[in-house]
């Protein structure tokens, strides 16, 4: 709770001065997953029932299924502004099909300009029931700092967005790969045994994938290791 708390006093601090809207998205996003140490997460604007990807931290091809499948079934009641808290996608054999080998758990906040819905915010664990029943209220009011992000400017119109294959033929899988090792070490203070738990990986992989993606080894000071402990 400490460690939440001070993520969330800082997060002004975060992101303050960022003007351009997609990456102001992006900073958003590393604050909710360091409150919440997720596996990855996104923003996926919603434009006349369709969903196109905003911003993104981790995001795989488990995610983008996984997000259209529950946009698919329970599209009413995020309109109606109800998050989708799903603790084990095991259980849920459309999304066991979707997510295999990929998270274990998901939550989708709805995200409104006025009486708009104008995004969705989606964040996964590879751990199941990754927060309590109670906390998934808190966290969906965090999703209030997204409007303004996706929020449609005045002015000639844009090009339509790129969807879910272009967005993946853009992103090469080394890049994704890369960019959630590096969020996950650096939301779990370098600790390599606790990220090889996250990804379900040895110690030996991870060791491997830092020399892969030429990754050098941050040092963490034994003072911020105990801090994170105490917190």
């Amino acid at each position: 709770m400490t460690q939440r708390t001070g993520v969330l006093a800082n997060f002004a601090d975060l992101v303050i001065g960022i003007t351009e809207p997609r990456r102001l998205g992006e900073q958003t996003l590393e604050v909710f997953m360091a409150l919440v140490n997720g596996r990855s997460s996104g923003v996926f604007a919603v434009a006349d029932q369709r969903l196109t990807l905003f911003a993104s931290r981790g995001i795989d091809q488990h995610v983008l299924d996984a997000v259209k499948a529950v946009w698919g079934r329970a599209k009413d009641q995020l309109r109606r502004g109800q998050p989708i808290y799903v603790p084990e996608t095991g259980a849920d054999k459309e999304l066991a099909r979707a997510t295999a080998g990929g998270p274990a758990s998901l939550a989708l906040f709805p995200v409104f300009d006025g009486e708009d819905l104008v995004a969705l915010l989606y964040v996964d664990s590879v751990e199941p029931h990754f927060c309590q029943a109670g906390e998934v209220e808190r966290l969906a009011q965090f999703s209030r700092m997204l409007a303004r992000t996706v929020r449609p400017e005045p002015g000639p119109p844009t090009p339509e967005p790129a969807g879910w294959e272009a967005y993946l033929e853009r992103t090469p899988v080394p890049d994704i790969e890369r960019q959630k090792l590096l969020l996950l070490l650096k939301h779990n203070e370098w600790n390599i045994a606790r990220v090889a738990r996250l990804m379900n990986l040895t110690r030996r992989t991870i060791y491997l994938r830092l020399h892969r993606y030429k990754i050098p080894r941050e040092r963490v000071a034994k003072t911020r290791l105990r801090s994170a402990a105490a917190s």
